[in-house]
C-alpha cells in the first residue's frame, strides 16, 4: 500500500542515504555528474541540510509498506509551488503513484497557492512530458543551462488530476 508521509525534519540525517541513492539510481540513467557517488551524495547532502532549515522547504516520503520508495520536495514561496524534486524508485514509476502525491499534496498544503514551478533537466524526456501534461509551460533554462523551467497556474494541475 502506498502511503505519504511528511518528513520529520530531525530524522533527514538517519534516512539521508536511502533517499539520495534513489535520486542518484536516477539521475545516474539521465545526467550522470562525473563525480563519485560520494562526492555527489556529501555535495548533495550539505544542500539538502541547509535548505531544510527553512521552514518552507518539506519533503514528503513516499512509503510502499513502510519501506521508501521516493520522496517529493517543495517549497512554497507566498504564492507559488516549487515542486524541486519527485523522485521514484524505476519499479514503481508509471504506477498512478503521482496522481496519489497529488491529492495528498493538495490537501495539504496552504489554499493560497495560485502557481506551480518545476524544473527538468534537459535530456529528462519523462520529466518535460509530466510537467506538460500538468498544464506547466517551458518559461526558459536555468542558470547553467542544464535544466529547463517551467511554470503554471495550479488549476491548471488541478485539471490535469481531475481528468485522471
Amino acid at each position: 500500500m502506498i502511503t505519504f508521509e511528511y518528513l520529520n525534519k530531525k530524522d533527514f540525517s538517519a534516512i539521508s542515504n536511502e533517499i539520495f541513492n534513489i535520486l542518484a539510481d536516477n539521475m545516474t540513467a539521465i545526467a550522470p555528474t562525473d563525480n563519485s557517488r560520494e562526492e555527489d551524495y556529501k555535495c548533495w547532502y550539505e544542500a539538502m541540510r541547509s535548505g531544510l532549515q527553512r521552514a518552507e522547504r518539506q519533503i514528503i516520503l513516499i512509503k510502499d509498506n513502510e519501506k521508501i520508495i521516493g520522496y517529493f520536495q517543495y517549497n512554497i514561496n507566498t504564492d507559488t509551488l516549487m515542486m524541486e524534486e519527485i523522485q521514484i524508485k524505476s519499479e514503481y514509476q508509471g504506477k498512478g503513484i503521482v496522481r496519489e502525491l497529488y491529492s495528498f499534496v493538495d490537501s495539504n498544503i496552504k489554499t493560497d497557492i495560485e502557481f506551480v514551478e518545476a524544473y527538468a533537466n534537459i535530456s529528462n524526456i519523462r520529466s518535460i512530458g509530466m510537467l506538460r501534461k500538468f498544464g506547466l509551460s517551458g518559461i526558459g533554462l536555468n542558470k547553467n543551462g542544464h535544466s529547463y523551467h517551467f511554470k503554471g497556474e495550479k488549476s491548471d494541475l488541478k485539471k490535469w488530476y481531475e481528468k485522471l
